[in-house]
């Protein structure tokens, strides 16, 4: 299971909208590698998530939300692995039909763009949806005291 922490930034009783910060594997060190320095240069990212609220989060809640290990699985093979697939099989019933190396690349790159396709279809749909989409765990604190902005740059 991973779990992220994120701030509440939008909240009604059905649903809310939490902010993650992205982070490199290094950003955090003082050090001054190549890595770091190009880290510090596009900054930290910031991502929105819509959520249920289940836990009647307000806005300001810190929360921790939650990603099951499956899911991250499933969603790393449909992003990465079948777009992929799709072109070595489309390069590849190009090569068994005796197409010329030129017409084999094209079709290479109409299948990875065909996979994409698929891809996006196959996450677009209601049910899928749903099931790839992360919950809220806990809340971790309910400081109001300051804007969610404030709150998101001190973590």
């Amino acid at each position: 299971m991973l779990e992220e922490s994120a701030m509440v930034v939008e909240a009604n009783t059905d649903y809310l909208w939490v902010e993650t910060r992205s982070r490199t594997g290094c950003s955090q060190c003082g050090s001054s590698c190549t890595t770091s320095v190009v880290s510090k240069l596009f900054g930290m990212k910031r991502n929105r998530l819509k959520l249920e609220n289940t836990l009647c989060a307000e806005v300001g809640d810190r929360v921790v939300v939650d990603i099951p290990d499956e899911l991250l699985v499933r969603a790393s093979v449909w992003a990465y692995l079948f777009p992929l697939l799709a072109m070595f099989a489309v390069s590849a019933t190009g090569n068994v039909m005796g197409v010329d190396e030129g017409a084999q690349a094209l079709l290479a790159i109409v299948g990875l763009a065909a996979g994409f396709v698929l891809v996006r279809w196959h996450t677009s749909r209601q049910g899928t949806r749903r099931r790839f989409r992360p919950s809220l765990l806990r809340i971790v604190s309910s400081d109001v005291a300051f804007s969610p902005v404030q709150q998101i740059t001190a973590l």
